[in-house]
């Protein structure tokens, strides 16, 4: 006895034309109502996609495909470029930002108070109060004038001054 699944997996070679019913096969499809019904159903399948092809012409179909895909190239290539742009351009703006400078060569901004200049110093930054106040007693002449020309050798150091060493070399 044939049951409806052999019957639903020979259907599509059969609508192909690569192979046919048996004779039982085809009394089955004539008695069942759920085979028929998936019959019916392909055989309208079939009819419309024949029609379907019929009305399409393959080179403009392929062609109308290849000018979609070139647009979509083109259209990927332009949102490409358009970030590299973006970040070249926030790159600039970070690059004048972090240095300083205007967009002439040699002049430097320096934001001045009423207490004198202010010169950053990217060593400082990440300094609090008490660190300052000890690197600030630590220069003992005004900016500008010459300063010695040895370091103090490590013997020479207070215990505070070793651990400011020992703390800025740990980073």
């Amino acid at each position: 006895m044939i049951n409806c699944e052999s019957m639903t997996d020979r259907m599509p070679a059969v609508l192909h034309g690569q192979s046919d019913w048996s004779r039982e096969e085809a009394a089955h499809l004539a008695a069942c109502a759920d085979c028929q019904r998936e019959w019916r159903l392909l055989e309208a399948a079939r009819r419309l996609g024949e029609s379907s092809a019929a009305r399409l012409d393959p080179a403009q179909l392929g062609a109308a495909v290849l000018v979609g895909l070139d647009r979509e190239r083109r259209r990927h290539r332009w949102r490409n470029a358009g970030w590299v742009g973006l970040l070249a351009a926030a790159a600039v703006l970070v690059v004048l930002v972090w240095t300083g400078r205007s967009g002439r060569e040699g002049t430097e901004v320096v934001a001045s108070t009423a207490h004198g200049f202010h010169l950053p110093l990217a060593e400082l930054e990440g300094l609090d109060a008490a660190q300052l106040e000890s690197v600030l007693d630590a220069l003992d002449a005004p900016i500008g004038t010459r300063a010695t020309p040895e370091p103090p050798a490590l013997g020479d150091l207070e215990e505070s001054q070793l651990e400011q060493v020992l703390r800025s070399l740990e980073g």
